[in-house]
């Protein structure tokens, strides 16, 4: 078993444990990278879905957690709201000022990826060739948030208008994988992130693999939405889940971790 490239987690900037976790997460031969996220959603706190309320964790936060552990392991990717009027600006001041190293977005904040405002965002993160992370698919219940700006068929115009980007599905889109792999097909470079629910559907997994004019299992990569502490524990059962669902030892390798360094341009 190789160590994981791990491309979706978070920090959570207010909570001392998390980056304790990570600490602790980098010194473990398992791991050979993580993407961890900032993401600052700016929800008001919510008594009956508090859970969302928790990721308001700044661009500033993240930066001062990955110097102060200083591991070439972790890999920060800033969290940019299209909607603010400076956005594209703000992807040219974290990438090329201050050394992030990829973007994400988080659509169920109220943005479509087909809005203008998130196409001018995606042409400057593809001027600067740096993956995205893209939150897709059905989004945990909050007043603040909707699962329906997160639809796969969304990403065409995406794609159109910035066809290098270097996409990365959030959740696989779960539960509309398959709606997806149909619109990825034009675009090779654009991967599939197995994150939580994205790793729930066997079948669909297993049939997108077998595609024989499409990347297939080449698109797949691992994601926790970890925060540390858990990152392997949660890599070690979506591992148990492929494993019992067919796939062999191999091609769990290569989603777990080739798959996730050529997404990173590393391979």
């Amino acid at each position: 078993m190789l160590p994981i490239v791990d491309l979706h987690s978070h920090y959570y900037g207010d909570l001392a444990a998390s980056a304790e976790g990570f600490r602790r997460l980098v010194d473990s031969p398992d791991l050979f990278r993580v993407v961890v996220c900032a993401l600052d959603l700016k929800l008001a706190p919510s008594a009956d879905f508090p859970f969302m309320s928790t990721f308001a964790t700044t661009n500033e936060q993240l930066e001062d957690m990955i110097r102060r552990i200083a591991s070439p392991k972790l890999v920060p990717f800033a969290h940019i709201d299209p909607r603010e009027k400076n956005a594209p600006r703000q992807v040219e001041h974290w990438i090329r000022e201050r050394g992030m190293r990829g973007i994400k977005l988080y659509p169920p904040q109220g943005f479509y990826p087909s809005d203008p405002a998130c196409l001018d965002v995606c042409r400057a993160i593809q001027e600067y060739d740096v993956p995205v992370l893209m939150h897709m698919g059905r989004v945990a219940s909050h007043p603040g948030l909707r699962s329906k700006y997160a639809r796969p068929i969304y990403l065409e115009e995406l794609g159109l208008a910035c066809p290098r980007l270097r996409l990365i599905i959030g959740h696989f889109a779960s539960p509309w994988a398959m709606e997806a792999a149909h619109i990825a097909m034009s675009w090779p470079q654009w991967a599939y992130d197995l994150t939580t629910s994205g790793s729930w559907n066997l079948p669909v997994l297993r049939h997108v693999c077998g595609l024989p004019w499409d990347p297939g299992i080449k698109r797949f990569v691992l994601g926790t939405d970890g925060g540390g502490a858990n990152n392997l524990d949660l890599a070690r059962a979506t591992r148990a889940r492929l494993i019992g669902g067919g796939f062999t030892e191999d091609e769990v390798d290569l989603m777990f971790h080739h798959n996730g360094l050529r997404v990173l341009g590393e391979a």
